[in-house]
């Protein structure tokens, strides 16, 4: 089953069950996830496609919270940002973010700064997007200078 499916299931689900938080944002989420596919040729969003408007949803609530002072409209965020993260996969670890990394560079033969988007392709080829790439930048800087 599809991410998007699974989704429109839960949301289903969510509206039977009076879920109004639940119920609310996954059938934004549903509509904004469907757009991507429908504006890149008219066909149904990947699971990829699907994780990534996943995490635009996340990244927006994390900016609110990190204004919002109301007690009240702070919880839902959050309770929002728990449903969201239901539907990512597990990130990957540090450990296996820095073996990649070492393992990538030791096979390089230019060790340089310039040699960063090879370490990063690797990641991204491995991890897709379940890695965290701002942290993993910094690693890879430091594994090419040392």
């Amino acid at each position: 089953m599809s991410l998007l499916s699974q989704l429109k299931k839960d949301a289903l689900l969510a509206r039977k069950s009076a879920a109004g938080v639940r119920a609310t944002l996954l059938t934004t989420l549903i509509a904004e996830a469907e757009m991507v596919g429908k504006n890149a040729g008219n066909r149904e969003s990947s699971d990829e496609e699907v994780q990534g408007t996943i995490r635009k949803f996340l990244k927006n609530n994390q900016e609110a919270l990190a204004v919002i002072k109301d007690e009240e409209r702070r919880a839902a965020l959050q309770e929002e940002s728990a449903i969201l993260t239901g539907y990512l996969p597990p990130m990957a670890g540090e450990a296996d973010v820095k073996a990649l990394i070492a393992e990538t560079v030791a096979g390089l033969a230019d060790r340089s700064p310039k040699s960063m988007g090879v370490v990063m392709a690797a990641l991204k080829a491995k991890f897709g997007s379940g890695f965290d790439a701002k942290q993993a930048n910094a690693w890879v800087r430091e594994a090419l200078n040392g």
